[in-house]
Formats: C-alpha cells, structure tokens, sequence
C-alpha cells in the first residue's frame, strides 16, 4: 500500500514473467515484482484454489497434481505468472481461457477519493472487468480460481487433407489444435480428447521423450538454422517437406497427465508472436486470407485470388499489400486453437453483449531477425482482420492495432473503461501501450 500511496500522482506497472511481447509492463514510474506472492490454499471443497499473484503456472500445477487437482484450461507454457495469464487472458485449446474460471481477486486499487485500498472483486461487471484488465485495474494480489479433478488427455498427431476434416473431428477430439503448416500448406492435427479413465500409457516417458527432442528441440534448432542464421527458403521448404513428415507418427496414440500433454516448449527459443482470434463463422475465410498473404510477402509472384485481391482493395489498403510483396518467407507452422467465449468484458473471447460462440486462435511466429518484414506483415494482417473477420488480438502478444481499430470488435470495451475508472480514477495503473490500445478513444470522447 505505501508504493500506491507513494506514486498516486505517477504510474504504477506489475511485471509477471516477462513473457509477453508488447509494451504491457513499461512505464516511468514504479514497476512492482511479486515474485514472493506465491501462497497456495486450495479450499476444503476441492473446488476453489486461491493463489497469489506472482506463483507460476508450473508451480500451481505440480501442487494440485500431488492432490490429484488440476485447473480447468492451461495455455501451451507454464512459465507465466498466475496474475498475468489471468490479466491476458491465456488459454489452451477446446475449452475457456483461464480468465473464465476467476472467481474472485483482491485487487490493490484506488477509491473514488484517491486513498489506497484492497478491494475483494467477487461479482457483476467488476469481476469480468478483473478476469482480462491486463493490468489496468490495480495490483493483484491473489486470484482465486476453479480447480477440477485430475484427468488424462489421449492425443496423437495426424495430417489431415483440408480444414473440412479438422473441423469434422472436433466433437470426436474437443481439446484438438491443428498446425496450417507453411510452404506445404497442409493441415497437421494435434488431436486430443479425455481419456476415458486416468491410466497413462506404457509409452507416455518415451512419447514425451521423443517431443521435448524431436519437436520442441530439433525441429525448433532446425527453424532457427535454416530461417534465420542462414536464411535460406529452400532449405525452410525441405525442412517442412521433407523432414517433419518423416518425424510424425500417426499410430501413436498416447494417454498421459493432463498437464504433460497439454504443454509445450516452443518458449526456449527467443521468437516474436502475434495471436488474432476470429469466430467460428470466419475461421476459413480468415485461414484463407492469412495464408494467402503469407504465400505473396514469400513470392512476389504469387496469384492472389480474385476474392482477396476484392477484401484488400475494399479496404484500400492495395499499396501496403503490394509493399510486401517477396519480402518475407514464413517459417514456422500456423497454429490454431479453439477457445470456448468467456464471461468477461475484454479477453479475447469474450461473449460480453453478444450471441455466445467459439473463438479460434490463429498465431503467427517468427525466429528470423530482424524482426521488420515479419512485423511488416504481421501489422497488414492485424489492420485488415479487424474489420473483415472482426479479429481481436491477443493482449500479451505483438499488438499493433490502435484504440479505435480495437473498439470495432469488443462490444464491452466501454463498460470495461467504465469499470477501470471505479479502481484507478486517476490514470495510475495505465501506461503508453494502454493508452494507445484500449483508452485514448475513451479520453477523447470524454475531453
């Protein structure tokens, strides 16, 4: 309370982990690490776990693990914070982001007369304010989250011919995500369902043996070789060609822990990512778009289709399209998740105001540096989405949509503002990125 009281007048930023890639966490004034909030308390209904802010996610997971507990929905990593994947709203594939499942917080704030408080958010538009505020709410101090029984995921990786038969076996593998896999453009399925009881299978050590080297290391070194050190298309194009079919095999079919094989590595290597969600409805024509654009920055020669060369020109933005034209090979696989909508105001999937319906992930990652054609490319696909898929980008990635290109696709983005005003009436708790993504619309109205 005395760094609130201190910095009243200034800014207040809280770093969780560091994992994000836009500027969430800078600011001038004070930065505060809550590395050593990491209480755990799971409540006698085995229902609730109450956790403070700065605990990871793998720290959570391997204490509930010991009590045959687990959360809901975990994204791909667990090196996050608590706090901050609730604040971006993390998520997996095939149920609710973790913000969903946030039953409560106690949030350092400011009240209506300026004086520091800690205020219990349990309810009513506050709590769906709290479970996505990325930050700009106050400092969390502990979050309080449903957990779930243990359970097991059976999984195995399968190509599939076209997105008709990804989509056709979701009911069949609900927890799925899928690969659109660059230069080849075939559609790789991580399929994964509930195992029907919790036995891990004899091969789970060898399976989760064979990923870590074969796919979160080799094929991750391979990208890195081939992309950015030598920069080479034509070896990229082997490499997805030729190498990973060699490595896949769809007869494996593995039940472990959930947590084990819902996780993934792709964070040991330094990469850059931009995520942007679309609804179900516009999930094939954005996929369309997407790889259509991605296949003309690769080849200044590409034939765009008629259709798209119609949704870029409707949108005048002709020009910037034929700027990156040849400028950037993409080279490394396109994955899509599906996340359930989300009872919360501004996360990603948010059904605030809206009928509900699924919100699918498409995430796009570059190891190539320097980072300009990928950004390049990526702000044409974040600027054109937005108004022709209704795409909302993820808050704790690349970010380069403004406050009135944001304002367009989250119906509860005002009631959000509103809400922010009732913890921070002064401003304290926002900082530049804020300002530019998700206020300067609101202060302009208002001045």
């Amino acid at each position: 309370m005395r760094i609130l009281d201190e910095h009243r007048t200034g800014t207040i930023r809280v770093i969780g982990a560091g994992h994000s890639w836009n500027g969430g966490i800078e600011t001038s004034g004070a930065l505060v690490d809550l590395r050593h909030f990491r209480r755990i308390r799971i409540h006698p209904d085995r229902r609730r776990v109450s956790v403070g802010a700065g605990c990871r996610i793998a720290e959570l997971l391997a204490h509930l693990a010991r009590r045959g507990l687990t959360l809901p929905s975990i994204g791909l990593i667990a090196r996050q914070t608590v706090a901050g994947a609730v604040a971006t709203a993390t998520h997996g594939s095939g149920r609710h982001s973790m913000s969903h499942y946030v039953e409560s917080m106690r949030i350092a704030c400011y009240g209506k007369g300026g004086e520091a408080e800690v205020r219990r958010v349990d309810s009513g538009q506050a709590l769906r304010a709290a479970r996505c505020s990325v930050g700009a709410l106050g400092v969390v101090f502990e979050v309080t989250l449903k957990c779930v029984p243990q359970y097991y995921v059976r999984e195995r990786c399968v190509w599939r011919s076209d997105l008709d038969a990804v989509l056709d076996n979701e009911s069949a593998a609900p927890l799925q995500q899928f690969y659109l896999i660059p230069h080849t453009w075939a559609y790789l399925e991580h399929e994964r369902s509930v195992a029907p009881d919790n036995h891990r299978s004899g091969i789970a050590m060898l399976y989760r043996v064979y990923w870590l080297i074969v796919i979160d290391v080799l094929l991750h070194l391979g990208i890195k070789l081939t992309a950015s050190l030598l920069r080479s298309r034509r070896l990229v194009d082997v490499l997805y060609r030729r190498l990973l079919p060699a490595c896949i095999f769809p007869k494996w079919r593995v039940t472990d822990r959930s947590d084990r094989q819902l996780l993934m590595r792709h964070d040991l290597f330094r990469h850059l990512e931009m995520e942007a969600f679309v609804p179900r409805e516009k999930l094939r024509p954005a996929l369309d778009f997407v790889s259509a654009v991605l296949r003309a920055a690769d080849d200044a020669d590409y034939d765009v289709s008629a259709g798209v060369q119609d949704r870029i020109r409707a949108l005048d933005m002709r020009d910037s399209f034929e700027r990156i034209r040849g400028s950037y090979s993409h080279h490394y696989p396109i994955c899509v998740r599906r996340v359930r909508p989300d009872d919360t105001l501004i996360s990603m999937a948010s059904c605030h105001g809206m009928e509900e319906r699924d919100w699918y992930a498409i995430s796009l990652i570059t190891f190539a540096e320097p980072r300009l054609p990928f950004q390049n490319v990526a702000r044409l696909l974040a600027t054109t989405m937005a108004p022709l898929f209704n795409a909302r980008l993820h808050w704790g990635k690349w970010f380069p949509l403004n406050a009135g290109e944001v304002e367009r696709s989250y119906p509860g983005i005002r009631e959000f503002r509103a809400a922010c005003e009732g913890f921070d009436p002064r401003g304290v708790f926002r900082n530049p990125f804020l300002e530019e993504a998700i206020f300067r619309t609101f202060d302009h109205h208002n001045s």
